[in-house]
């Protein structure tokens, strides 16, 4: 009885956390229009408009980390948003030299430990999903026609990549054998 409750909540909270993805990347589309039709032209006007414009474009990519990582479940999406968070913060906000110098650090400890700690299982992690996700889009935004044909360009990819390999097999015993008769 309590593993089936646990099992439920476990599902009812993937899907809370899917609707809040879909929620979260509408209202992120909805920002970087608003950024683009309001922020953009005043760039071009106004200097503070270019910090707004700076801020609001940074916010955006924040969010987009976010969802990754929401969607992902990865420590390397989870450091990618700490990282983007942080250089946000730095780069929108005026500071004084000493906090600026502690988010210098900091952004170095992430670096290290996604360079030192994260496993390459995690790393895979990460591509694999990233794979995943183009091939989403792939399914969305193309014909049947165009995923026949996608589909068959890769195999035979695949194919030519195995001959090259056989042809050079070959190419690599003629001239040892060449080399052995020479002798």
């Amino acid at each position: 009885m309590v593993n089936a409750l646990k099992k439920m909540m476990l599902h009812l909270s993937e899907y809370v956390e899917i609707i809040l993805a879909i929620y979260l990347l509408i209202v992120i589309c909805l920002v970087i229009g608003r950024t683009v039709m309001l922020e953009t032209p005043l760039i071009f006007t106004e200097g503070a408009s270019l910090h707004h414009f700076l801020e609001a474009s940074l916010t955006i990519a924040v969010s987009i980390e976010f969802l990754k990582m929401l969607c992902m479940h990865t420590p390397g999406t989870l450091i990618e948003v700490l990282l983007f968070a942080i250089a946000r913060h730095m780069i929108v906000e005026s500071l004084p030299p000493l906090q600026n110098l502690l988010i210098v650090f900091s952004i170095a400890v992430l670096f290290a430990v996604r360079r030192y700690l994260l496993t390459s299982s995690d790393q895979k992690g990460m591509n694999e999903h990233i794979h995943g996700a183009r091939d989403i889009i792939a399914e969305l935004t193309h014909s049947n026609k165009e995923k026949e044909a996608l589909h068959s360009y890769r195999e035979n990819v695949k194919e030519q990549k195995q001959l090259n390999k056989v042809a050079r097999k070959i190419q690599k015993e003629e001239e040892k054998n060449s080399d052995n008769h020479g002798a």
